[in-house]
C-alpha cells in the first residue's frame, strides 16, 4: 500500500538522496545545498512524498512558501519545485496524488497561486499556465562598451561584493516595488546556495555599483563554467543606470562574449536603458496555477484599488474549472479557462499577438499585475 503524505524532518534526507538521483551529476552540488528552503533542518517542511509499503520514498514535491510584492499588495505564494519520481516507480499516477495533495494544502494555508517550476501536462491539465511577460537582452562586447560608457559616471565604481556590503545590498533588493519579500538572512542563504546556477553549472558572482559610498545597484550574475563565455543576470535591483553599468562590467570583467539580461515588462525604465540591444519576449519560467480566486481578489486588493473600481470584483472558479470573472451587481461575469485568465491577469509572451479572451477589455483598467522574475534567487 502506498502513502501519500506531508514529510517528516527526519525523512528529508530520503528526499535529498532521490532529487539527487534524479537532477544532479557530479559536477553540481547537492540539492540539498542548493535549495536550503526545500530541504534545510532549519526549514519548515512543507513538502509531500510517495512512500512505497515498505517504507521507500518513491516520488517527492518541494513546497516554499513566499510572500510576493506587488506594490502595497502581498500575496501568499507557494513555488513547487524538485519534482521527482523513482523510475521503478512511474506511470502509477503518484505525480497526480501528489499534486492533489499540494493543491488542497496551498487552499487550506490560504495561498493564493502556485509557482511551478516545470510546464508538463501534469501541471497544463490541473489550471497551469504560463505567465508574464520577460524582455530578455542579450549583451556583446560592443554593447557592454556603451552601457558602461553611459552608466558608470566620474564617481560610479562598480565591485564584486564585501561582506560588509549585505545590509545595503538587502535594502537595494527590499526597495523594489515588485519582489519576493527576504530577510537579510534568507537573502544571505540564497546567495550561498546559488540554486538556479548549479543548475545551469554556473559560477555565481555578485556584482554592486558604489556612488557617493552608497550602493545604486546590484547584479547577481551567473557564469558558466564552460569556455562558451556565457553568462546571465540572475537577480537585479537598483537605479537603472547603475544596472547599466553593471551589466557592461559583468561582460568585460567575466571576458563574456554574451550576457542576458532578463527584465519582467513592467521594469520600464530598465528597458529604456537597454534599448537598442536585442532582445526576445518569453514567460517567466515554469508555470503558475491559481488555487483561490477569493483569496488572490483579496491579497491583491491594495495594488488594484490604486488602479480602477475593485469594490464589486468576484472571481469564483465553477466545478468544471472554467473561472468566472465579473462584478456584483453588473453585467453576467465572462468566463474563462484557467490558461485565458492567468493570461488575462499576469499577461504573457503571446498576449500582444493573441485576440483577448471575451469580456477581458471591461477590466483592463486593473490587469496585468505584474510579478517579480522567477528564475532568480528564489527559484524552486
Amino acid at each position: 500500500m502506498t502513502v501519500v503524505r506531508r514529510l517528516a524532518n527526519e525523512e528529508m534526507k530520503l528526499a535529498v538522496r532521490l532529487s539527487d538521483d534524479t537532477f544532479r551529476d557530479a559536477e553540481q552540488t547537492s540539492m540539498g545545498t542548493a535549495f536550503p528552503f526545500i530541504f534545510s533542518d532549519a526549514a519548515a517542511h512543507l513538502s509531500y512524498g510517495a512512500f512505497e509499503a515498505d517504507g521507500r520514498l518513491v516520488a517527492f514535491m518541494g513546497l516554499v512558501p513566499w510572500t510576493v510584492r506587488i506594490g502595497a499588495a502581498e500575496l501568499s505564494v507557494l513555488s513547487l519545485g524538485s519534482v521527482c519520481t523513482e523510475p521503478s516507480a512511474r506511470g502509477k499516477g503518484y505525480a497526480s496524488q501528489l499534486l492533489q495533495q499540494v493543491y488542497a494544502f496551498a487552499r487550506e494555508a490560504g495561498a493564493s497561486l502556485l509557482l511551478v517550476s516545470g510546464d508538463r501536462s501534469l501541471y497544463t491539465r490541473n489550471g497551469c499556465a504560463p505567465f508574464g511577460r520577460v524582455l530578455r537582452y542579450r549583451v556583446n562586447p560592443a554593447q557592454a562598451q556603451t552601457l558602461l560608457a553611459g552608466g558608470r559616471g566620474e564617481e560610479g565604481i562598480v565591485r564584486e561584493l564585501r561582506a560588509d556590503d549585505l545590509f545595503a545590498l538587502h535594502a537595494a533588493m527590499a526597495s523594489r516595488p515588485v519582489r519576493y519579500c527576504l530577510g537579510v538572512n534568507e537573502l544571505a542563504m540564497l546567495l550561498k546556495a546559488e540554486a538556479f546556477a548549479s543548475i545551469m553549472k554556473m559560477s555565481q558572482r555578485v556584482l554592486v555599483h558604489e556612488s557617493g559610498g552608497w550602493i545604486k545597484g546590484a547584479a547577481v550574475i551567473g557564469v558558466s563554467r564552460k569556455s562558451d563565455g556565457y553568462g546571465t543576470v540572475l537577480e537585479h535591483a537598483g537605479d537603472p543606470e547603475a544596472l547599466a553599468a553593471l551589466f557592461g562590467e559583468a561582460v568585460r570583467r567575466y571576458g563574456l562574449s554574451t550576457l542576458d539580461v532578463p527584465v519582467p515588462w513592467h521594469e520600464r525604465e530598465l528597458q529604456t536603458k537597454l534599448d537598442g540591444i536585442p532582445d526576445e519576449t518569453e514567460n517567466h519560467p515554469g508555470t503558475v496555477g491559481i488555487m483561490d480566486g477569493d483569496a488572490l481578489i483579496d491579497q491583491l486588493r491594495p495594488w488594484l484599488r490604486e488602479r480602477g473600481d475593485i469594490s464589486e470584483l468576484i472571481l469564483k472558479q465553477r466545478e468544471d474549472g472554467h473561472w468566472l470573472l465579473g462584478r456584483t451587481g453588473g453585467p453576467p461575469p465572462a468566463i474563462y479557462t484557467s490558461q485565458q485568465l492567468i493570461r488575462l491577469i499576469f499577461d504573457c509572451s503571446g498576449a500582444r499577438d493573441e485576440p483577448a479572451p471575451e469580456g477581458a477589455e471591461a477590466f483592463r483598467d486593473l490587469f496585468p499585475v505584474p510579478f517579480p522574475y522567477t528564475a532568480g534567487l528564489c527559484y524552486i
